[in-house]
């Protein structure tokens, strides 16, 4: 076992821990099914490395459940969880849950990052797209409130490291098919994983001219969004929201970082079988 997928290992077995003392945890079986759910989201955002403008998409999101395994896009997921359970985006399972205590795994492809259409850092190596297997443990403080912890690691030895996040949410409901969500969030990351998207190697500098930047762990961004979710029938569900992310400590000073602090808004409408 890597040094580096020690702490996913740690951080599940504590969690799986503290599920078995829970008066009702045990073990997920979820019902055969193959529920699925398709949709389209508009959204406006921007990277706050480069020099991209904000920038207007429109994508598909969609999600299915083959048995105890769920498959599924990160737009997805907000909409499954209008009266259901939430699901991480990607291939998710749930290991365990109780009235409090939820603990999954799952797998997704992180994207990396390519700079060739970037008139000032085209010059840098592309952040390698790679699989990232997460443990995510969810707790719930109160009706309202939750809180949630996700370890992710770089599966395929691509640089990508470990990273943390973790979220406080409050739930405000409007009705018993529309409520509001409340959400802060924190990234942590290991020195690998901020060196790969953050920092500029001693090679990369002589070749573009840019400063050489080094950095270890840390602290690098905290979020703080606003979303609506309401089933609009039995079939169709659609949801808003608005966000704000600001990067931190040393991660703010870095080359790569042209704004510290970015917006981003988005709608979302899908249908889903049952």
């Amino acid at each position: 076992m890597t040094s580096a997928a020690r702490p996913i290992l740690v951080l599940a077995t504590a969690i799986w821990a503290m599920a078995g003392h829970a008066q009702v945890a045990e073990p997920v079986a979820l019902e055969a099914s193959r529920d699925y759910l398709l949709g389209a989201s508009l959204s406006s955002g921007r990277d706050p490395f480069g020099t991209n403008d904000q920038r207007l998409g429109l994508r598909p999101i969609w999600a299915f459940q083959l048995g105890r395994f769920r498959f599924a896009t990160s737009g997805a997921s907000a909409l499954l969880a209008q009266g259901r359970e939430t699901v991480d985006s990607g291939l998710s399972t749930v290991l365990t849950r109780s009235d409090r205590i939820s603990l999954s795994t799952s797998l997704a492809i992180d994207e990396g990052r390519s700079w060739k259409d970037d008139p000032v850092y085209s010059g840098l190596p592309r952040v390698r797209d790679t699989v990232r297997g997460r443990v995510t443990a969810g707790v719930t403080i109160s009706p309202r409130w939750s809180a949630t912890l996700r370890a992710s690691q770089d599966l395929l030895g691509r640089d990508g490291g470990l990273r943390l996040d973790s979220g406080l949410n409050y739930r405000y409901p409007l009705s018993p098919q529309t409520h509001w969500d409340l959400s802060l969030g924190i990234g942590w990351a290991n020195g690998t994983y901020r060196q790969t998207n953050y920092g500029i190697a001693p090679s990369a500098a002589t070749t573009t001219g840019l400063q050489a930047y080094a950095l270890g762990s840390g602290f690098d961004g905290a979020s703080l969004g606003w979303r609506m979710t309401s089933a609009l029938n039995r079939n169709w569900v659609a949801y808003g929201g608005l966000s704000v992310y600001q990067l931190q400590g040393a991660v703010a000073r870095s080359p790569l970082a042209t704004r510290t602090t970015t917006y981003g808004a988005t709608l979302g409408l899908a249908y889903r079988n049952n």
